[in-house]
C-alpha cells in the first residue's frame, strides 16, 4: 500500500482528558497536476507536518518561534534547524514560510519533499494546511 492510498482524507481526533485533544488530519491534493500528500498532527507540545510530492517524507526540519523584545516593540523570530536530509535553502525557506503562515505557537516538526519549491506551489500547500487547521476547530 502506498502513502497516497493510505492517507486520503483521514481525520482522527482523540481526547485523553478534558480539554486535552490531539488532532490528526491527512489529505491528498493535486498541485499543478502533481499528487501532494499533506499530514497535519497537533500534539500537546509539538506540531507535526508532512508535505510530500514523492510519497516519501523527505528532509526533517524543526522550527521554533521565539520573540525578541526591543524598545521598538516585540518581533517574532523563527529558528530553522535541519535534523536530517537535504540542507537546501529552498526547503528551509519553504518550511519557515509555512510555519509563519500557519501561525505556529509551539515547535513545528516538518518533513518536506516537493518537486518544485516555487512560490505558487508553497502557497498552494499553505492554503491546504490552513483549511486543515480550520477543520480542527
Amino acid at each position: 500500500m502506498d502513502l497516497l492510498n493510505s492517507m486520503k482524507n483521514l481525520t482522527i481526533k482523540h481526547t485523553q482528558s478534558e480539554g486535552d485533544q490531539q488532532f490528526f488530519k491527512s489529505i491528498s491534493a493535486d498541485i499543478d497536476d502533481v499528487a501532494t500528500e499533506i499530514v497535519l498532527a497537533e500534539y500537546a507540545e509539538k506540531i507535526l507536518l508532512i508535505v510530500s510530492q514523492y510519497q516519501k517524507i523527505g528532509s526533517m526540519l524543526m522550527i521554533q518561534k521565539d520573540q525578541v523584545h526591543s524598545p521598538l516593540g516585540t518581533d517574532d523570530i523563527y529558528t530553522t534547524k535541519v535534523i536530517f536530509g537535504a540542507t537546501g535553502e529552498d526547503q528551509q525557506v519553504a518550511a519557515r514560510y509555512l510555519a509563519e503562515a500557519i501561525k505556529i505557537t509551539k515547535p513545528l516538526c516538518i518533513f518536506i519533499n516537493l518537486k518544485s519549491y516555487d512560490i505558487e506551489t508553497v502557497k498552494a500547500c499553505k492554503d491546504i494546511i490552513l483549511d486543515l487547521k480550520k477543520e480542527e476547530k
